[in-house]
């Protein structure tokens, strides 16, 4: 009855801050903000982002600008140079907008293949009284890309974490992204927000447990915050837009793709000021299970209680993953890692017989700010491995992905990578660069047997089951399972951008880049070189280093 009482009695309770509104998930855009979270406010959960602006204790508009002084006399200056284009107040509201924009040209240097991106949009956000905050952005795109990404785009008919693509002119895509979110914090213990977007777990560039990587979804998420701890649970819907592929269902044009659901737990928890250690479980499970009509499953609703055990009291129909997170603080570098754990069997791992379902990954990084005591000189390396498998289910429609991408890592599982990431910001410029090499197995083409790197192909015998297409004939065998069996393919990729930051509040940049991928396997040998200039809204991430 206690817990009760001070569950209702702090609904009631008025926070001061009004602004609940997400920081944005762009990682160039709040990398300032993000410096300080790791190097002066350490007491702040990092992990689980996006993280709301109330939970910090300085004005984050303070930290965008800080870097670009500007007065102007000129309305029309100010509103390209250092504000937003319409500001609204009031004594119970707040409200901002600005356009977004990303007109670039670029030029395929191998293949002589002119490259464009259009893209325009908008960005919401506003405060209504002093526990609701709203968000809502929208942007329409045509763009045509380098051949790797017209090759994966064709392949799975999605633009990497930007929704389904439709044809524009020959060779080229059209494609819309939307997203939206309204928060409602009662105090300074308790935030509700549902919306349509996208999440990130962990301290580095990638995670293996959520990423930004997928499509937005529909979600419920529940934030909890006392004492040292920060308890996050997320609800979400997500869409199988391969099942009537797979199912040979035609005349599919008016059928929405069939849903599948995800419930989620994720503990973080600041031991002191330097160190904290986060604990996530999820669960995925599909609609229309048999024997009966499945929805929404009642017994994944519980905010505190272990998923897995309730999985298995339901004779382990649906795909549970487990995970660690985990980082430790210096003065002005960290340390970070994550562990997965999809599925695992100590004694096979004891007997080191490559038994298929030990199917576990880790990352670990390091990332060092003002490097060498340069101001906003950053440093980041990065490793990531994932045994095949991982994230994969033997019902493709249960794995841990969404709308043909997967939910955590890009490149799904049987992968290794190495990343190194430096940046550095003077005045109004800024350079960017990234290395990355990466090395996986592939499935050969022609075949059907997983390998383990496609989460979207069946780790057992599903399609012969039930008589369905385009799933895969399973693994090669049970043991003597291997990392990067299969097609051997390694990927290195370089990137070089060089910016002007025009507007600090959109990010708007004027940008200048040049890129060199190289894959290469059994199959392909295929070498890319491109430049790109445009004008560009950086707020959100797009992982096109595939």
């Amino acid at each position: 009855m206690r817990v009760i009482l001070f569950i209702v009695f702090s609904f009631f309770v008025v926070i001061a801050n009004a602004q609940h509104l997400n920081l944005l998930l762009g990682k160039n855009y709040y990398s300032d903000i993000n410096q300080l979270l790791y190097t002066e406010y350490k007491d702040i959960h990092t992990s689980f982002k996006p993280i709301l602006k109330s939970d910090f204790s300085f004005e984050t508009d303070s930290i965008l600008t800080k870097y670009y002084p500007a007065s102007y006399n000129s309305w029309f200056l100010r509103k390209f140079f250092s504000e937003h284009f319409i500001c609204l107040e009031g004594d119970e509201y707040n409200v901002i907008f600005s356009p977004l924009i990303n007109i670039a040209k670029g030029k395929d240097l191998i293949g002589s293949r002119d490259l464009v991106t259009n893209t325009r949009g908008y960005l919401i956000e506003g405060t209504l009284g002093k526990r609701i905050s709203f968000s809502t952005s929208f942007t329409e795109n045509q763009a045509i890309f380098p051949d790797y990404l017209d090759s994966y785009i064709l392949a799975n008919r999605v633009v990497p974490g930007q929704g389904l693509a439709r044809d524009f002119k020959q060779t080229g895509f059209d494609y819309a992204m939307s997203s939206g979110n309204v928060t409602y914090r009662p105090n300074n213990i308790f935030a509700i927000q549902f919306g349509h977007g996208k999440h990130f777990i962990g301290d580095g560039y990638r995670s293996l447990l959520l990423s930004d990587n997928a499509f937005n979804y529909p979600y419920l998420k529940i934030q909890t915050t006392f004492w040292k701890v920060k308890y996050t649970n997320l609800y979400a819907e997500l869409m199988d837009i391969n099942y009537f592929k797979t199912h040979s269902i035609p005349n599919t044009d008016q059928i929405g793709f069939p849903k599948k659901y995800l419930s989620s737990h994720y503990l973080s928890w600041n031991l002191n000021r330097r160190f904290n250690i986060s604990f996530y479980e999820s669960i995925i499970w599909r609609v229309n299970h048999a024997p009966g009509n499945r929805g929404f499953d009642v017994n994944y609703l519980n905010p505190i209680v272990m998923l897995r055990p309730i999985e298995y009291s339901l004779n382990s129909p649906d795909n549970v993953l487990l995970g660690l997170s985990a980082k430790y603080l210096f003065n002005a570098s960290y340390i970070y890692g994550q562990l997965v754990v999809d599925e695992f069997s100590i004694n096979d791992l004891r007997l080191k017989n490559g038994f298929w379902a030990n199917k576990i990954g880790y990352q670990l990084g390091y990332k060092i700010f003002d490097l060498l005591n340069i101001d906003r000189l950053t440093l980041q390396a990065e490793y990531n491995y994932v045994r095949p498998y991982t994230y994969a289910h033997h019902n493709p429609q249960q794995n841990y992905a969404h709308y043909n991408q997967p939910l955590a890592h890009p490149f799904g599982a049987n992968f290794s990578e190495f990343l190194l990431m430096t940046n550095y910001k003077w005045k109004r410029f800024e350079i960017d660069a990234k290395l990355m090499l990466v090395k996986y197995g592939g499935d050969f083409e022609g075949e059907t047997i997983s390998y383990g790197s496609n989460v979207y192909l069946s780790t057992g015998n599903y399609a012969e089951e039930e008589g369905l297409v385009d799933m895969g004939s399973g693994r090669p065998a049970d043991f003597g399972i291997t990392m990067y069996q299969g097609n051997l393919t390694t990927i290195d990729y370089k990137r070089l951008n060089i910016s002007y930051v025009i507007n600090p509040y959109t990010n708007l940049k004027i940008n200048l880049g040049v890129t060199f991928r190289n894959i290469h396997n059994n199959e392909t040998d295929l070498n890319t070189r491109f430049v790109n200039f445009g004008i560009l809204s950086d707020l959100f991430n797009h992982y096109y280093d595939i």
